[in-house]
């Protein structure tokens, strides 16, 4: 079902843009149901404030609510990293690496400038365990951007059977956008880039004439290689003709994209058509252009917000 409501959006829009988090005595209660946000590129799980609306939405309906920093959270962020498989470990061993902590944990530099798409797997996997541990026996994954394109990864690579839903909110044509951004400097920085990693330098970043945000040369090839696994939403067919991926979902899905600003190629109706179409498997389907919205939702989160209330309620109503 495609649905264009752009125009048509009734008397709940123009509600304060507040969010309301009501006393609603069901959220009180552990939820059979969990709405796990996954954030974009250079993102994290606060900045954007229809994060805020899409908890309250959550809360009115007695629907409990996640959302986490992944590794690529912000532009660069310091993690703390244990080298130690525990688990293989006796326990003199444990207690003699006790005494050595310090020689087995270190600090990583993570975050959009080093993005690294294939991390996405044990971070959703970790958000969503944190879920189950809490109550919640199903999971609703909503992806905003590089965040929708992690969400449907993580469910196309695991075929988790906790995941009964996906929402994908602005899911990005990546490979699409950076050839119309760039024309015929593509080519050329596509080589930068390779060059920078053959040298050594992948940490180094892309000059800016290539990408205005920081971005390392290593990440750039994988975002915008031929071979990138965000090529799974490049439905403006630059480097792709097939998109198994999207053939495999079996989950109910809902998509909303916005008008301005957008990171795809050709019109928003187009863009959510043509994935409906790749979603061969997918039992149910709603797509939704919101009319002057840009990418982040900005002034627009009330609009999106009654969207997303309609479809978790006809998703979780039945518990």
């Amino acid at each position: 079902m495609y649905c264009g409501r752009s125009q048509k959006l009734d008397a709940r829009c123009q509600k304060s843009e507040v969010p309301e988090f009501g006393p609603n005595p069901q959220s009180l209660v552990p939820s059979s149901f969990c709405l796990v946000h996954v954030h974009g590129w250079d993102g994290n799980f606060y900045e954007n404030r229809f994060i805020d609306h899409a908890a309250g939405v959550c809360s009115r309906l007695g629907i409990a609510f996640a959302a986490f920093n992944n590794r690529g959270h912000d532009y660069i962020a310091d993690i703390l990293r244990d080298r130690t498989d525990q688990n293989s470990e006796t326990r003199n061993q444990k207690a003699e690496l006790g005494k050595r902590r310090e020689e087995r944990l270190d600090y990583v530099q993570v975050g959009g400038v080093y993005e690294r798409f294939g991390d996405c797997l044990p971070d959703v996997k970790a958000a969503i365990d944190f879920a189950q541990a809490r109550g919640c026996r199903k999971v609703i994954l909503q992806g905003h951007s590089l965040g929708a394109m992690k969400a449907t990864h993580y469910l196309v690579k695991t075929h988790d059977p906790r995941v009964a839903g996906l929402i994908l909110l602005s899911p990005a044509d990546t490979l699409g956008w950076i050839r119309q951004k760039l024309g015929r400097r593509f080519p050329g920085a596509l080589a930068c880039a390779r060059r920078l990693v053959r040298q050594g330098c992948g940490t180094g970043l892309m000059p800016s004439r290539f990408y205005d945000s920081p971005v390392s040369a290593r990440t750039f090839v994988e975002a915008f290689g031929p071979k990138s696994l965000t090529g799974m939403f490049n439905i403006s067919r630059t480097d792709r003709q097939r998109f198994p991926e999207l053939a495999t979902v079996k989950v109910p899905v809902l998509l909303a994209v916005g008008t301005v600003e957008e990171y795809f190629v050709g019109p928003a109706q187009e863009f959510v058509e043509r994935i409906a179409e790749c979603l061969e498997s997918c039992p149910s389907f709603s797509g939704i252009v919101i009319e002057g919205a840009p990418h982040n939702y900005l002034e627009h989160e009330q609009a999106l917000a009654v969207e997303l209330e309609d479809w978790l309620k006809q998703r979780t109503e039945n518990g």
